[in-house]
């Protein structure tokens, strides 16, 4: 992997989404100052991208490193806060003692720590693909608190690998590559993110077809309403959240669904 450390802004390129995930810079590490400039050149904002429940200089003085398309790609903290305390406002009443979160798409890991940090007393288990993206956030992950296991390979070998008790609540977090499944005209498409969601969703309720389980799914404020449908007909209960969080000029949000149970009203 490659590193551009200068200290200084390369003014031949403006900091932006295309640039960092170009094939010239995708895979290179960024420095600090890189980090800053593209929150600047972006939104305005040198400390945009918060993770870890750090800002930059924070994250980066503790050894904490990003590779340029996980800049881009990895979910900040006031994003992952907010999936993290919906999730765990909707498990509060769940009978189930233990509970695990899976991440099958680790990236950086940052929503996996913010749904640690909500859901109390849980353990997580990611898994990554890329190696490159595996080797540094498993370098990362060793610098903070937080119970979180990450596997390089298919999230898949899990089925193989482990057996997990019947009585423990699984929160499985999904956010495959979108890849094409976004278009700018229709919106994003679930049915055409890599893996497809529903395609994950059988796996899991396939192997662990005893287990409580709820699925959530991060989506676009615009969801072409037939892929939605599908899914949302697939769960015991589910709800979409929507947050007034501007992302690149859209907002994100979750499909939270349950399979073999639903959440016990709070009133």
């Amino acid at each position: 992997m490659g590193s551009q450390n200068t200290g200084e802004r390369d003014y031949s390129h403006v900091y932006d989404r295309a640039f960092l995930l170009s094939e010239e810079k995708r895979n290179q590490v960024m420095g600090l100052w890189e980090v800053r400039q593209y929150g600047i050149d972006s939104y305005s904002d040198p400390d945009y991208v918060c993770v870890y429940g750090m800002k930059p200089a924070e994250w980066y003085s503790r050894g904490i490193r990003l590779l340029a398309r996980t800049t881009v790609e990895c979910v900040r903290d006031l994003l992952g806060d907010l999936i993290g305390k919906d999730v765990a406002s909707v498990i509060q009443n769940v009978p189930s003692a233990t509970k695990l979160v899976i991440d099958p798409f680790a990236g950086s890991c940052n929503s996996l720590y913010w749904l640690l940090r909500n859901v109390r007393d849980a353990k997580g288990i990611a898994f990554e693909l890329d190696q490159a993206i595996f080797e540094i956030t498993k370098r990362n992950i060793l610098a903070l608190d937080s119970k979180i296991e990450l596997l390089y390979g298919d999230y898949r070998s899990l089925f193989e690998s482990r057996q997990i008790p019947s009585d423990y609540l699984l929160i499985v977090f999904l956010a495959p590559p979108w890849g094409d499944a976004l278009n700018p005209a229709t919106g994003l498409d679930l049915r055409r993110t890599k893996p497809p969601i529903k395609d994950i969703i059988d796996d899991f309720d396939r192997v662990y077809s005893d287990n409580p389980i709820l699925y959530v799914t991060q989506i676009h404020q615009s969801v072409k309403p037939e892929s939605l449908a599908e899914l949302e007909q697939r769960f015991d209960w589910s709800e979409v959240r929507i947050y007034d969080i501007n992302i690149e000029g859209m907002k994100h949000g979750v499909l939270l669904g349950t399979s073999r149970w639903k959440p016990r009203p709070t009133g």
